[in-house]
């Protein structure tokens, strides 16, 4: 089980153990720093879940400890509780306005120094469910469920960002070849199975800044930045002949397929549209020309 690190921060030994005591447990560890200044170098190396900082330590004190935590890129995330002996209106607003969460007076009650922790430790772990839900909703809106590549969308957003740069680029559209026989001959799961080892074959290939979509069905839009189309040409060419090569399992059938590419240089001066549509036509003609070819626009 994944342990959460709470980092205390006080000059006093005693604080510290009997701090420890009361809150370390299998999934709570407890690290400890007697200033301010080490306290901050630990918060950077260790990315603590929360901070238990004292107010009036020798040296830098809490309020100017904390100041830097929370300026600090690293750390300014990090919940600060204070543990503070002075309970007066002034000092508990001094330390929100340096970016306390919170606080727990001295001297402290167990069950209180636990439910205050507890709380901002639940917090804490709300706001990773909800980072990894939104995290998960956006994969969902920009690529496609099966084959995990950008969807069609999102593709022509990222290729309307590159037009706005005047960055040069190509376009390779790739339709599988006889893709109805192989759902009809082998099922729609074998289907699935070519789709997603396409998908594979492109990634391994191509480059890291290359844009590989599933166009829709069982085609595959490829945009390459900084390419020229007779670069991109031979491209398409060495993904063909790697797909043609590549021998697909499938339960106890063992086959392989092709695919057709058209290949264009995208021009700025054209609607997206249009773009789309000369290379269309150049996949069309590669498809009625016997398949199994790529064709420039």
């Amino acid at each position: 089980m994944e342990r959460d690190t709470i980092l205390l921060v006080d000059d006093s030994e005693i604080i510290c153990s009997i701090i420890k005591d009361i809150l370390e447990s299998p999934d709570l560890h407890i690290e400890i720093a007697h200033t301010g200044e080490k306290g901050i170098r630990m918060a950077r190396e260790l990315r603590p879940t929360l901070i238990l900082l004292d107010i009036i330590m020798y040296g830098m004190d809490g309020y100017e400890t904390c100041k830097i935590l929370k300026k600090d890129e690293e750390t300014k995330d990090i919940p600060i509780i204070f543990i503070t002996g002075n309970n007066d209106s002034n000092s508990l607003l001094k330390g929100f306005e340096v970016g306390a969460a919170d606080y727990v007076s001295k001297p402290f009650i167990a069950e209180e120094l636990k439910a205050r922790v507890k709380v901002h430790m639940q917090n804490i772990k709300n706001q990773r469910k909800l980072q990894i839900l939104m995290e998960e909703l956006r994969e969902l809106a920009i690529t496609d469920s099966l084959t995990k590549l950008y969807n069609r969308r999102y593709f022509l957003d990222k290729i309307n960002d590159l037009v706005k740069m005047d960055t040069i680029f190509s376009l390779i559209l790739f339709d599988v070849d006889y893709f109805k026989s192989i759902n009809d001959t082998y099922g729609h799961n074998a289907g699935d199975l070519v789709l997603t080892g396409l998908s594979q074959i492109f990634k391994l290939i191509l480059r890291e800044e290359d844009i590989i979509s599933r166009w829709g069905g069982e085609e595959f839009m490829i945009c390459l930045p900084n390419m020229a189309v007779e670069e991109a040409f031979k491209v398409a060419e060495k993904l063909r002949l790697e797909v043609s090569k590549f021998e697909f399992q499938y339960e106890d059938n063992t086959f392989h397929c092709t695919i057709t590419g058209g290949i264009a240089e995208y021009e700025a001066k054209l609607p997206v549209d249009r773009n789309i549509t000369k290379i269309d036509f150049a996949l069309y003609t590669g498809k009625s020309s016997g398949k199994n070819c790529c064709i420039l626009a």
